[in-house]
């Protein structure tokens, strides 16, 4: 899918083609850059066949996505939505989303999640959406409620960061 951003670039938001080598680098770069991913690239215990295991089996299931931001060439941001395994929660999905602090501002996160959003709604297994978010990034909060995600809670004390802990803001999306 194309998109036109703010700044009149385009993006396309597709989904991965043997790209694991890219996303597993972006992957890092995101998890370095930003204390809002839930782990660091030197805790994050995976690699680049891992990385592409996973998008794969995403892809394969009818209440998952994983799903590439491209911009200029180059993998600038990724979005994902992990479904439920067993019959009782198969129809919630959990979303994860990040870009390259270079690119954000300037729509490819809400390109993502609207992507993300459509598959949801277009397939016939996903009622419902959910992340969690750490309750002081204020810029992906906006981005959340503007979609139409509402506040369901916290967890308090959820990451542990420099020495300081952070509660996570527990947001949902009923997909109708």
């Amino acid at each position: 899918m194309k998109y036109i951003l703010k700044n009149g670039k385009e993006i396309s938001i597709r989904r991965p083609v043997d790209e694991n080598e890219e996303i597993f680098s972006l992957i890092k770069i995101l998890s370095d850059e930003s204390d809002n991913f839930p782990f660091t690239s030197e805790d994050f215990g995976l690699d680049s066949r891992n990385i592409g295991a996973f998008a794969d089996y995403l892809n394969s299931r009818e209440n998952s996505v994983f799903y590439i931001a491209e911009a200029d060439s180059r993998i600038v941001g990724l979005g994902y939505l992990e479904g439920g395994k067993r019959a009782r929660t198969a129809h919630c999905v959990n979303l994860g989303i990040g870009v390259l602090d270079e690119f954000s501002n300037k729509g490819i996160g809400t390109a993502i999640l609207k992507e993300l959003i459509r598959f949801a709604s277009e397939g016939e297994y996903i009622a419902k959406i959910d992340l969690q978010v750490k309750s002081d990034n204020t810029k992906a909060i906006a981005l959340y409620k503007k979609c139409g995600f509402v506040p369901e809670g916290k967890t308090s004390r959820a990451l542990f960061i420099d020495g300081e802990f952070y509660d996570y803001l527990n947001m949902g999306l009923i997909i109708d």
